[in-house]
Formats: C-alpha cells, sequence, structure tokens
C-alpha cells in the first residue's frame, strides 16, 4: 500500500505570531478541558498542534487577540470531533453531542459542560453579528453534514462515490474555516459572502481535504466502518478494484480537485482578490498541517503506542 505525501501549489505562509499561539495553546491545554480525552485521542489528537499551528498556518494575518481565540476554540472542537463524532458509532450519542454543539453555538447554558468553551467562543464581545451569523451558518452545515456521514456508516448505507464526496465536502469544515475570515478580516464586506460566490470553491476545497484526511487515516486505529464511509472502500465497491488501485484514483482525484480549485480562484480574484488571498492561505495551510502532523494524528494501527505521554505534540 502506496499513499504519497500530497503537494500543493498555492502560496504558503506562517503567522509570525506563532509562538504566541504556542504558548497560550500550553496554557489553554492545562485548564481541564482535555481531561475527558480517551486513550485514542491523547495518542492521536495533539490538540495543542491543532489549535496553535493550524491556525498559525490557515491564518497568518488577523487579529492576535481573535487568533488566540480561535486557537483554543479549534483544540476544543477537534477533541469533540475526534473522540464523539468521528471514533463513534453510537449514533444516539453523536445526535445528542450534535444537539449540545448547536446550543453552544446559539450560547445556551443548558448543555453539557464539555460544550462551554463553544458557547464561550461564540459569546465573546469581538464578533460583529453579521460575522458571527456567517460562523454559525457554516457550523450548522457541518454537525448537519457530521450526522449523514455517521448515519451512512452506522447504518452501512452504501452510497455512491459522488453521494459520499457530497457530504464529505461539509464534514470536514473546511466551509467553517473559511467562514471565520469574515471575524478575522475587518476589510471582507459580509456582503461577499452572501452573494453566493463562494460556494464552488468552498465545496472543491472539501472534495480535496476530504480525500486527503480519508488517504491519511486510511489505517489509523479508529472505530469508523470503513467499508461504509471511506472513500477508498467505496471506490473499491464501485470499481470492482483492489486497494491500491482504489487508493490510486482516491489519489488522482485529489490532483484534479486542486486544480480545478486552482481554476475557481483565479476565476473570483477578478472580482475578490482580497477574498481569494485569504482563500488561498486556508488552502495551503490545512494541506501543510496535515502533511507535517500525517505521523502524528493519522498513525496506522501497527505503530500505535498506547503507552505514549498524553499531550505529546509535534511542536
Amino acid at each position: 500500500m502506496n499513499i504519497p505525501l500530497f503537494q500543493c501549489n498555492l502560496p504558503t505562509m506562517t503567522n509570525p505570531q506563532l509562538n504566541i499561539l504556542v504558548s497560550h495553546m500550553k496554557n489553554f491545554f492545562k485548564e481541564g478541558f482535555f481531561d475527558v480525552m480517551t486513550e485514542n485521542t491523547q495518542l492521536y489528537g495533539d490538540y495543542i498542534a491543532v489549535g496553535a499551528q493550524y491556525t498559525a498556518y490557515i491564518y497568518p494575518l488577523g487579529n492576535i487577540e481573535k487568533i488566540k481565540s480561535i486557537c483554543s476554540y479549534y483544540s476544543v472542537w477537534a477533541l469533540i470531533d475526534d473522540q464523539f463524532f468521528d471514533n463513534s458509532v453510537d449514533l444516539v450519542d453523536i445526535f445528542a453531542k450534535i444537539k449540545d454543539f448547536k446550543g453552544a453555538l446559539n450560547e445556551e447554558t443548558d448543555i453539557d459542560k464539555l460544550f462551554f468553551p463553544i458557547a464561550n467562543f461564540c459569546s465573546e464581545v469581538c464578533w460583529s453579528k453579521e460575522s458571527k451569523e456567517i460562523f454559525k451558518l457554516e457550523s450548522n452545515k457541518y454537525l448537519d453534514e457530521v450526522l449523514f456521514q455517521r448515519t451512512i456508516e452506522v447504518e452501512r448505507q452504501q452510497v455512491s462515490l459522488e453521494e459520499y464526496m457530497e457530504c464529505r465536502a461539509y464534514d470536514v469544515a473546511m466551509p467553517v474555516m473559511y467562514a471565520l475570515l469574515w471575524h478575522l478580516h475587518d476589510d471582507l464586506p459580509t456582503s461577499s459572502y452572501y452573494s453566493g460566490a463562494f460556494t464552488k470553491a468552498f465545496k472543491i476545497s472539501g472534495y480535496t481535504i476530504g480525500l486527503l484526511l480519508d488517504l491519511y487515516s486510511y489505517k489509523a486505529k479508529k472505530k469508523e466502518i470503513k467499508e461504509y464511509a471511506h472513500v477508498v472502500k467505496i471506490i473499491q465497491r464501485s470499481e470492482n478494484c483492489d486497494e491500491q488501485s482504489a487508493i490510486d484514483r482516491a489519489v488522482a482525484l485529489f490532483y484534479r480537485y486542486s486544480q480545478e480549485l486552482e481554476k475557481e480562484f483565479n476565476r473570483l480574484e477578478e472580482d475578490f482578490p482580497t477574498e481569494v488571498r485569504y482563500f488561498r492561505y486556508v488552502q495551503s495551510g490545512s494541506i501543510r498541517y496535515c502533511n507535517e502532523n500525517r505521523k502524528i494524528r493519522y498513525l496506522k494501527e501497527n505503530e500505535a503506542d498506547e503507552n505514549l505521554t498524553k499531550g505529546r505534540s509535534i511542536l
């Protein structure tokens, strides 16, 4: 089995305040929110890097205090997604957690304390009403698609590759990453988001990152029922091919969609140059982060060591 390291032709940049973000995340990590981690999320999580490194790669520009807040949010969100969505096949519990997550987005107080950091993030005074609505809109889409994909998996529904990719595009939450740009940057008018011009780009970006994550996590130690909710298995079933042929097909799809995304960014750039500048960093930073963290967050089962120290990090 051969899965290559994925390449990206878009420009990259690291937030110059990365060291500040790392220090912030190390302190945040001590506050107790991560005490719920299981052995699996202790092994794979690397939530310090999810918060600091990933955020520094996709948001190299912007208000540092807002970025620090996003760091904390991302790390808790990643833990919830890893432990209670992605590594679970209990639909009743997944539904309950999604309900609480949506409640936290609406700043409700009658929710599981696990979601208090989400509610705190949404209640910060630095939000504008318009940017918060954009964030909540895309976050709710993500949560709906999480439930849809987990349902496909648990109920062992045989979906087509196209149906799976449509779901996966939002399940990986790339539109949420783009949506937060309107919170970070005052030079982005909310009217550009609501124009609908970026829908295609956000979806194609989701295709690429969904393919990348499926391939990198293919042999990871997780509770997924991969036969029904993984691109390699779906390609094998639909095209009646062997494992490596399915992997090669998924890799080819990644590069096809990457080229389509570059063309779409180029098309949009004439009317939305500032937005596209930031979009390119979100896309390239996501690929860069996944490449660099492949050996921690996506370990193969035979590489796993359950005795590794809690809270280990590439940083």
